[in-house]
């Protein structure tokens, strides 16, 4: 049993890094609203931070759960009735996160790729070529 309240320490621990990356996924949107790169590159040092973390304990909550010979949440609930009542509502409160994390994250990417369409279209309707053509390799002679 020492393990399952480990594993619920761990659950818990993971919930709040979860509910930190939501927060700065919802930060990165308002600074790609903004647009403002030095902002969006701090923020993504954060991000990545967090990201490691999370990681980190995704290995020791596998590590705890093979030891108990199971590889989910749920089906530990179901090996081990008794921890229904703990476990399960730390497990809805995460999959709940990774939900609005994803979406959070799907918004942000079709911001970044509407950023990048208006680039392209401004670049295009500038005259603005990928080469330099003054330097080019492919010099047309006259």
């Amino acid at each position: 049993m020492d393990n399952l309240t480990e594993l619920q320490d761990l659950l818990n621990t993971m919930k709040d890094s979860l509910d930190k990356l939501l927060v700065v996924e919802k930060e990165k949107t308002s600074i790609l609203e903004k647009g403002s790169v030095e902002d969006l590159n701090n923020l993504m040092n954060a991000e990545q931070a967090l990201i490691m973390e999370c990681s980190a304990a995704e290995k020791q909550r596998v590590n705890l759960c093979n030891f108990v010979d199971v590889q989910t949440i749920s089906e530990l609930i179901e090996k081990f009735p008794e921890t229904k009542s703990t476990l399960s509502p730390i497990h809805s409160d995460m999959t709940a996160t990774i939900e609005s994390i994803k979406k959070a994250s799907a918004l942000n990417m079709k911001l970044i790729d509407t950023r990048l369409k208006i680039i392209k279209f401004m670049t295009t309707n500038l005259g603005i070529d990928s080469e330099n053509p003054t330097y080019s390799k492919n010099v047309q002679k006259v």
